[in-house]
């Protein structure tokens, strides 16, 4: 006789409301497939003769799309740069840099981890276009950005001194010494030409 057709999925979770069964349960139809859709799934028939199981997986992926991108950006000579390039995806993503279109070479001063770039103690030959790159079997995408790496002895212009500052006695007074420089530049104080050490004042 016709058989009766029944599906469940093998671990034993319900079906959503969205999953349709068509042509006296004959197909399965699941829209908007997501990823936790995916697992194996069993057709089970039965009639007075007997009974029998037919079992399919579904499987889910996805090609990388963007989580976190690189940006331009300018870092002062000796410092260290720290970009995150991060992609999501099914399976996950692996990571590959480029430099002016070149493969970046990890040596002691660069480093990539998990899609993450560091490059310490800076200098002015690192400065170029780079490029991130995410990829899994379904498809690559790519993130450019130009890392600028600046050199400059110390500047007061943006930030000069005050030529005279008045307070009364016993309050305190603040002077900042805040000179534009790359990489940051050491600071000292004198008062009338003598070094001025730290004390309790």
């Amino acid at each position: 006789p016709v058989p009766q057709i029944n599906w469940r999925r093998t671990d034993g979770l319900p079906f959503p409301s969205k999953i349709k069964l068509r042509k006296s349960n004959g197909m399965i139809e699941i829209p908007n497939f997501q990823q936790e859709d995916a697992g194996l799934y069993e057709c089970i028939t039965e009639n007075s003769r007997g009974k029998n199981i037919a079992r399919g997986r579904l499987t889910y992926y996805a090609k990388p799309h963007w989580i976190q991108m690189i940006k331009d950006t300018e870092v002062a000579v000796e410092d260290t740069l720290y970009w995150d390039c991060r992609a999501s995806g099914k399976p996950k993503p692996s990571y590959r840099w480029l430099k002016n279109g070149e493969q970046l070479s990890i040596e002691g001063r660069i480093q990539i981890e998990n899609g993450a770039l560091t490059i310490s103690n800076l200098n002015l030959t690192d400065s170029g276009r780079y490029q991130c790159i995410a990829e899994n079997k379904h498809g690559v995408i790519y993130s450019s950005a130009d890392l600028r790496v600046v050199a400059s002895a110390p500047d007061f212009s943006k930030n000069p001194m005050k030529k005279l500052i008045q307070v009364q006695i016993g309050s305190t007074v603040t002077f900042e010494c805040k000179p534009k420089a790359s990489p940051k530049a050491k600071c000292s104080w004198k008062k009338g030409g003598e070094q001025l050490h730290e004390n309790e004042r």
